[in-house]
């Protein structure tokens, strides 16, 4: 017991010492602030200052609250008014802006305590959460410039030459930052001249005496910044006017800041450079460090009774952080702790005082094994006085529970000695829930709570390796994506969108069998990995259960959806080395699917691979095929099937392949929409064709009521501009909107049936014919015919071939241009190839026509000779000349 007392009163003896107390406190390698009410410090340790990049004594004054990054005034002195009154609720990561522009993060525990009037005071705790940074080349010169820092500290503690002082410091300064002028002018007075008492590298002599500094010149601008003043082109600055002697000494480049004395301004010290120069932060922090040095050495007078004051503030500002702070001696036992580390730990003061904390609260790892006092490395620095910072450790409490750390160990160092250390820790369980949820985060969907791309590619890299090693089974890889989701987003919105995908990514997981794991790697697109142990067909399965499931509707608010999925499966991985070939094939397989229909499944093989090289061979080649010009229109002529007389065209894009030939739109129109490249395509389209049209009308009068024809994809018509870039083409075609006309199948009208009501409405606005192309294979309803904005139908070529030997044929055309007589509709047949043909379209009152019967599709020169003399011609613009049925 009396050895427990004897350290604690060695302890107390040595903060009764200004050296001691203030070594201890400035040890301790976290940032210790008090506040008075409105927020202004009233003291700081050397941490803080650190952090904050100031000396004590400008920020003596200041408030905090300007230290305060991206959180409002008002906000930052609401929370400290409520730590003042004991509420609490600061929260415990700021993020703070230093002198010089910079950010740092830190970690605050706050405190409050009362002075002996009763006022009160706030008390900071912040930790730098920095990482360490910095090359071996950048440390080593950090190294020499902070021992330069030193030496010329030591020199102004030992000797009282202050003219001595500022000589040395000047030109090592203009050696180390190997500059070419250097110097220190002392204000005489306040507001009176400048005196220069040392200079390098100036041909003016030391004592020169200058005027006062001119208001918006350098020197009355140096004087009234907070930080260092940073030139870097004399030549282009605009906060000040330059002197003129450092432009006609060459000066380029430097820095300037002011030395402060205990009633301000003392003087000013600054740099230059004859080369453009960008200053390290090193260099500024060089700079600043011998600044502090310099003002700490003018103003060191009357500094003992301050420093008294202060030793009694510190005691309180221990006793206050929130924060657990302890020391050790020579020994590792403990000879103080605040009442922060009571409270984390549980034990009693009087239980720690003399005790070692290693038995205490650090003897265990976390799974119960000992953790050996040699490993420790608080009681490392005992032995070799490194610094140390431990980001994650474990400490016990008296109740037996565990709980994270953060701490750092410092030495105490007496006479060159080691002496003691400083442990500061903090309780990081928050930051380890933090942490948690982070992990959490980046391995899973935010939207649907499934496993996201990041974690499914771990868990297939980890799966193929069990397989090649032997020590996993066998497993197949589903790619799913939903078909045609886009359109719920387009017409309904994103929230709806986002809704149904949640409540489908849940009957998705529902369907997998245990072990299997399904990820969402964005969009629409969702990917499954299935155990097969051992059974080929389990992936065929899977996607079986998935097209079953997703057959039946979802509901969301007052809409019914009936979403189908296209899956793309790869069942033998053994011959993969990446999941990047894995996924690429599914991705294949899943377009194979897609291409069948909606709600369909393929297992991948090697001929996919093949048919996926050739598209994209096919993408590639199309997206230089405009610019190279091998690309072109063909026009087939559309005919008045009852005196064969030609009333429009229809264009037909063509590609002749530099090494395959002409290419027919079958092969390479079905690229361009899966790559997205139909859009540019079908502008190509409609502008070529609408020049052509243009043409034609100019030079034959013959085409003066004629109109072309151009196919619009699905891809076009979704795009909610369509109206607009059809518009602006025809205004730079100056093409009358009647001479055209847009024909869209049936199938993809009603893909998306209201959209496209809206958006055809929108085109005949314009005064644009519109046509549904391939009728009678899209099953349209008749509610939504009677809606669409059209002006003729035509009958797909399916119905019309053989139709003289068809009977069934014969009625569906029937029926069809019964149905166009019926909405007032023109109605045109596609490929007419026979005389017979012919008669059975005339007999059922069919007006138009186009087939190998009449022209093939041609090139525009031999198009223009299908274009009737003028008198001959048929008004296809006005019903009148042009009658909708003969």
């Amino acid at each position: 017991m009396g050895d427990t007392h004897g350290r604690e009163a060695t302890f107390r003896a040595l903060c009764a010492d200004r050296e001691g107390f203030f070594a201890f406190l400035d040890a301790v390698a976290v940032g210790l602030a008090v506040v008075d009410e409105a927020g202004r410090f009233v003291w700081v340790n050397e941490s803080l200052c650190r952090i904050l990049g100031l000396p004590r004594d400008r920020l003596f004054g200041e408030t905090f609250i300007r230290f305060v990054a991206d959180t409002s005034a008002e906000q930052v002195m609401a929370l400290h008014q409520a730590n003042l009154d004991g509420q609490g609720g600061i929260p415990s990561e700021w993020v703070v802006l230093r002198e010089d522009g910079g950010r740092v993060p830190v970690h605050v525990s706050p405190g409050r305590l009362a002075g002996p009037d009763g006022s009160r005071y706030g008390v900071i705790c912040a930790s730098d959460m920095r990482p360490q940074e910095g090359s071996q080349e950048s440390l080593k010169r950090r190294a020499f410039q902070q021992g330069i820092v030193s030496e010329i500290g030591l020199f102004a503690l030992s000797s009282g030459d202050m003219p001595g002082l500022f000589r040395k410091t000047i030109r090592l300064m203009a050696s180390v930052l190997d500059v070419e002028m250097a110097e220190f002018f002392r204000f005489l007075s306040p507001d009176g001249a400048m005196r220069l008492e040392v200079g390098v590298g100036r041909p003016d002599a030391d004592g020169s005496v200058y005027p006062p500094p001119e208001a918006g010149g350098m020197a009355a601008y140096v004087r009234a910044a907070k930080a260092p003043v940073v030139i870097k082109d004399y030549l282009r600055e605009e906060r000040f006017v330059p002197d003129p002697f450092f432009l006609a000494a060459g000066m380029r480049s430097g820095i300037g800041m002011v030395i402060h004395g205990r009633d301000g301004p003392y003087g000013v010290m600054g740099i230059h450079t004859r080369e453009p120069r960008s200053f390290s932060g090193d260099d500024i922090h060089f700079l600043q460090s011998l600044a502090n040095v310099l003002s700490e050495a003018v103003t060191r007078t009357g500094a003992e009774a301050a420093l008294a004051a202060s030793n009694h503030l510190g005691g309180l500002i221990l006793e206050a952080v929130g924060e657990g702070i302890f020391g050790i001696d020579l020994t590792g036992r403990i000879t103080f702790v605040n009442p922060a580390t009571t409270q984390l730990t549980g034990y009693a003061p009087e239980a720690l005082t003399g005790a070692d904390p290693h038995a205490l609260w650090h003897h265990s790892k976390p799974d119960g094994k000992p953790f050996p006092r040699g490993k420790s490395p608080i009681l490392k620095v005992l032995e070799d006085g490194r610094r140390r910072h431990v980001r994650e450790d474990w400490f016990w409490r008296a109740d037996g529970r565990i709980f994270p750390v953060d701490y750092v160990v410092t030495p105490l160092l007496a006479d060159g000695r080691i002496s003691g250390a400083v442990v500061a820790f903090r309780d990081i369980t928050e930051r380890k829930k933090a942490e948690k949820a982070l992990t959490y985060q980046a391995y899973h969907d935010e939207l649907t709570g499934l496993y996201n791309r990041a974690f499914f590619i771990e868990r297939l890299e980890r799966a193929m390796r069990g397989l090649k090693s032997g020590g996993g089974g066998r497993f197949s890889v589903m790619f799913l994506d939903l078909d045609d989701f886009k359109f719920v987003n387009d017409s309904l919105g994103h929230t709806v969108g986002d809704r149904l995908l949640r409540g489908i990514a849940m009957r998705l997981w529902n369907t997998l069998d245990p072990g299997d794991v399904i990820a969402r790697l964005g969009g629409d697109e969702f990917a499954v990995l299935v155990q097969g142990q051992g059974d080929a067909t389990r992936g065929l399965d899977t996607a079986g259960r998935i097209h079953e499931e997703l057959k039946k509707p979802s509901r969301i608010d007052e809409f019914e959806f009936f979403v189908s999925a296209s899956v793309g499966i790869v069942d033998d991985v053994s011959a993969y080395e990446g999941v990047d070939e894995v996924l690429r094939d599914a991705d294949t397989a899943m377009f194979q699917a897609k291409s069948r229909g909606k709600g369909k499944s393929e297992v991948f093989d090697r001929a996919m691979h093949d048919r996926a090289s050739e598209r994209l061979h096919l993408e590639t080649g199309l997206r230089r095929a405009v610019e190279h010009g091998e690309l072109y229109l063909a026009y087939q002529p559309i005919f008045r099937l009852s005196d064969l007389t030609t009333v429009s065209f229809e264009a037909l894009a063509r590609w002749r392949h530099p090494v395959r030939g002409l290419l027919s739109p079958a092969v390479f129109i079905p690229v361009a929409e899966a790559s997205g490249l139909i859009l540019a395509l079908g502008d190509w389209v409609l502008r070529e064709c609408c020049k052509r049209m243009r043409l034609w009308i100019d030079e034959h009068p013959g085409a003066v009521n004629m109109s072309i024809a151009a196919n619009i994809s699905a891809k076009q018509l979704m795009q909610g501009d369509l109206a607009a870039r059809v518009a602006r083409i025809l205004d730079e075609t100056r093409l009358d909107p009647r001479h055209l006309k847009l024909e869209v199948t049936e199938s993809v009208l009603m893909e998306n049936a209201e959209l496209a009501v809206d958006i055809l409405g929108r085109l005949r606005d314009l005064g644009i014919r519109l046509a549904v192309d391939d009728f009678g294979t899209g099953y349209s309803s008749l509610s939504y015919l009677r809606r669409f904005p059209v002006d003729s139908l035509k009958i797909d070529r399916s119905f019309v071939s053989n139709m003289d030997v068809n009977p069934e044929k014969f009625e569906i055309v029937r029926a069809i241009v019964q149905l166009a007589r019926a909405l007032n509709l023109d109605v045109c047949a596609e490929g007419v190839e026979t005389e017979a043909e012919l008669a059975g379209l005339v007999s059922l009152g069919c007006g138009l026509g186009q087939g190998y019967l009449y022209a093939r599709p041609l090139p525009a020169d031999e198009a223009r000779t299908f274009i009737p003399p003028p008198g001959e011609e048929c008004d296809a613009l006005g019903d009148a000349v042009c009658p909708k049925f003969s």
